[in-house]
């Protein structure tokens, strides 16, 4: 039991704002940016989903690209982040395909450009994405694999965060894909279907899967730490007036 000057400052009303502020103060919530939902210049869109990650601990910004169910092959991907330029020079890292064949690869082809061209037998002519004004770029264009059947399912790769500075969560808004091997509805890759020759060209927006959630928690421990500096901090003051 605190007595005496100690009875009087776990009473005091700053040692109670610290208290509640440390054990309810909100986490900084952090989301991935989820793209599962599409719009296409023909009557069918392939299953992509695409996520955007934010790795703070390795300043990367991670990109998935899959297909599930795999009825069609990317071949290019358009980010559209508004009136932004990029601050730096985007780097790539961590590319790696599933299946690990012969052929696969990632390149940025393009940044800060109206083009719709995404490389050899690839572009998004005729879609007619919704690109966001005044500056109607796609900041960021990749090629993924090669022309003709790849065999390649599932693309991860990285962009440095020093390239998108001041970008979050929120900011991610339009992109577009290019496919190849589009299979005719109820038909997959994967099966071995031999009648996948379209293709496809789509444009969706993303929806942010937060995690963990917007709600006041208990504190972390680095926030129990700081506030515990700030106690004894307030201790030490109270306890050289008394």
């Amino acid at each position: 039991m605190l007595t005496g000057r100690y009875s009087k400052w776990s009473r005091s009303p700053e040692f109670l704002v610290v208290l509640v502020a440390l054990m309810w103060m909100p986490v900084i919530a952090h989301g991935m940016v989820v793209y599962d939902s599409w719009t296409s210049n023909t009557s069918q869109s392939g299953s992509y989903i695409v996520t955007i990650d934010h790795d703070t601990a390795n300043s990367t910004w991670d990109f998935v690209f899959t297909v599930d169910e795999w009825d069609a092959e990317g071949l290019g991907l358009f980010v559209d982040l508004g009136a932004y330029d990029l601050s730096d020079t985007p780097l790539l890292s961590n590319v790696s395909w599933d299946p690990s064949v012969a052929g696969g690869g990632v390149a940025i082809w393009g940044t800060d450009t109206s083009s719709s061209k995404c490389g050899k037998g690839c572009n998004i002519n005729g879609l007619n994405a919704p690109l966001q004004a005044p500056d109607g770029e796609w900041e960021l264009v990749f090629r993924l694999g090669e022309q003709g059947f790849d065999g390649i399912q599932t693309y991860n790769f990285s962009i440095n965060d020093a390239a998108l500075s001041g970008i979050t969560d929120s900011d991610w808004g339009l992109i577009a894909v290019r496919s190849q091997q589009l299979c005719p509805p109820g038909t997959t890759l994967s099966n071995g279907d031999a009648n996948c020759s379209g293709s496809d060209k789509s444009y969706g927006t993303g929806v942010i899967d937060p995690d963990p959630p917007v709600v006041p928690v208990p504190a972390t421990p680095l926030l129990v730490g700081l506030g515990l500096v700030l106690l004894a901090r307030m201790h030490r003051k109270s306890c050289a007036k008394a």
